[in-house]
């Protein structure tokens, strides 16, 4: 094999990743066949970082040079955003020689959505904007009342449902006696 395929790829902080290569030779655009190669993988701050996350290498399609790298969204979601370099290293299964058959730069991009955390459900539409609260709201939905100039949330405590004020001020607290 000649020298690498030099590839940057791009990774989504929390996401599922997979990337393709089709390995050919350069002078005639022939596949190269795979088929007594395995490969392996690493994505590593720097090249002489001492830690690095292993990408799962599959080689599906050996005779057609095609080679697919892989990361979970456990893996994604533990990389910090930034640059980093990567390789995919080709043993050959027959002889031990080994050959590094793509290598280049990775950009993470940060998440922003946690599937961790607790979230507000989204409204629908948004914000009911009217006089009247909407009909069989959900927890959660709000509603501006245009008469009282007030915003609402829906809430459900243990046994029942209400519209609140997200907003009251000391006014609405006062008795008048």
């Amino acid at each position: 094999m000649a020298s690498a395929y030099v590839s940057n790829i791009t990774i989504d902080q929390g996401a599922d990743f997979s990337a393709s290569f089709k390995l050919d030779d350069a002078g005639t655009s022939i596949p190269i066949n795979l088929t007594q190669f395995r490969g392996v993988s690493q994505l590593r701050k720097h090249s002489g970082a001492k830690f690095g996350v292993g990408f799962d290498v599959s080689i599906l399609k050996p005779k057609s040079g095609e080679i697919i790298i892989k990361l979970t969204a456990a893996q994604t979601s533990v990389l910090k955003e930034g640059r980093y370099v990567y390789d995919v290293i080709l043993i050959n299964k027959t002889d031990g020689k080994v050959y590094r058959a793509v290598e280049g730069m990775a950009l993470v991009n940060p998440g922003v959505t946690d599937l961790q955390s607790g979230i507000i459900p989204p409204s629908t539409p948004p914000v009911a904007v009217g006089q009247h609260p909407p009909e069989n709201p959900i927890e959660g939905n709000l509603w501006w009342n245009t008469v009282e100039g007030r915003m609402y949330i829906y809430y459900t405590d243990k046994d029942s449902s209400q519209w609140v004020q997200t907003n009251p001020s000391s006014k609405d607290n006062e008795r008048s006696d």
